[in-house]
């Protein structure tokens, strides 16, 4: 897709880290609780059979938060979206310091994940619209190592800090991440250009059902929502293996932190998308992730050596894939609906991830390795099917 000079000017190499550092910040908010979800049912007066529900009115407003803020860049332009979703944000994460209550600590929690939906989708298209088909390779592939690591540094932060300080003295530091990087986007030129067409506001959500029926935006979605369910069924798995005694009493943050290199692979691939395409590259990533997932259930089964090993195999393939999806995304949509386009993919994306648990109750009653076939096999029907893409365009 051709890129209009007004949006081919790099933004500045600053700005790039200071939007990947913020990426870290904004996506661990989702699994900062995880940790010391029995602090936060004695600190806040909730039952702890329901405490869970701090990551569930926060992932529901995350996920739904992408359709809103992804198509309203495309009207209001990219950076007026993330400078004052960043604000707000930014304003909900200090105010957990005075939070006491179940009510509006669950209520604070909502508006920090409607809040923060709009930076991944909004950043996403950012900076692969801003400089040369490199630079926005490269900032794509930050930009996804970002929001992978998230996963489990935002549960370290939750356990190293939160632990210590209390969850809303750690909301802190972060509110600050957030509040810079919103005064270094002001201070940009970058992201002023509005897309979307005049008309109504509304108007602007008339190509989802042009999107959802476009045949090459659906070989990016349907693996987008198997990837995360299949990474996060993964680790719900994982921890009840390692509570079961398997792991003799390995942490179930080292299990995590053993994978964390395979979270770096979108860095390895940025040149790649350049050289055979984005889709080829998605294609591959996910034929390496099933791969990982099939040696799980082989030779998983009694050994967590040689489970963890094969987890870095099925990590570095969601690593490989997630680039080359959000490529796909932007190059295969339409200008004026980009946003929306990609605020599909994330939805999808996290859709995928808050269906992990019922996936992983619904085969509870089948062995590991069954579940883990499953799940394989889902994602290696993925791949095929997205690489008959790569190949109907090849000829």
């Amino acid at each position: 897709m051709h890129i209009n000079s007004s949006h081919a000017t790099a933004p500045a190499t600053s700005l790039v880290v200071q939007m990947i550092l913020c990426a870290v910040a904004v996506v661990s908010l989702l699994y900062v609780p995880v940790p010391i979800l029995a602090r936060l049912a004695q600190d806040y007066q909730l039952p702890l059979g329901g405490v869970g529900l701090s990551l569930m009115v926060f992932s529901v407003c995350y996920a739904c938060g992408f359709l809103i803020f992804g198509p309203l860049s495309d009207r209001l332009g990219r950076r007026a979206v993330l400078v004052t979703g960043l604000v707000v944000l930014a304003v909900a994460s200090a105010a957990m310091v005075f939070v006491s209550s179940s009510k509006a600590f669950l209520a604070m929690r909502a508006l920090q994940g409607l809040a923060a939906a709009s930076y991944p989708p909004v950043a996403i298209a950012y900076l692969s619209e801003h400089g040369s088909p490199r630079q926005r390779a490269w900032g794509v592939a930050w930009l996804s190592t970002a929001f992978l690591t998230a996963g489990l540094l935002g549960q370290l932060y939750g356990s190293l800090v939160a632990a210590t300080w209390g969850f809303g003295l750690a909301m802190v530091p972060l509110s600050a991440i957030y509040i810079i990087t919103a005064i270094t986007l002001l201070s940009s030129r970058n992201g002023l250009r509005k897309t979307g067409a005049p008309g109504h506001l509304l108007s602007i959500y008339r190509p989802l059902f042009q999107l959802l029926s476009d045949p090459q935006l659906r070989r990016v979605y349907v693996p987008a929502s198997l990837l995360l369910m299949a990474f996060v069924a993964f680790y719900v798995d994982l921890d009840r293996r390692l509570l079961s005694g398997l792991g003799q009493g390995i942490d179930p943050l080292f299990a995590r932190a053993v994978a964390l290199p395979g979270l770096f692979a979108p860095l390895a691939v940025a040149g790649a998308i350049q050289r055979w395409g984005a889709n080829r590259v998605a294609s591959s990533g996910l034929a390496v992730s099933a791969l990982g997932l099939f040696l799980v259930a082989v030779v998983g089964e009694h050994s967590l050596f040689w489970l963890l090993a094969s987890s870095v195999v099925f990590v570095a393939g969601i690593g490989i894939s997630v680039p080359g999806l959000i490529a796909s995304t932007s190059t295969r949509a339409p200008e004026a609906s980009r946003g929306l386009a990609v605020a599909l993919y994330t939805f999808f994306l996290f859709l995928g991830a808050s269906l992990a648990p019922w996936v992983v109750r619904l085969g509870g009653a089948w062995k590991d390795s069954a579940l883990f076939l499953v799940l394989a096999s889902c994602i290696a029907a993925a791949a095929m099917y997205s690489a008959t893409e790569s190949r109907r365009r090849a000829r």
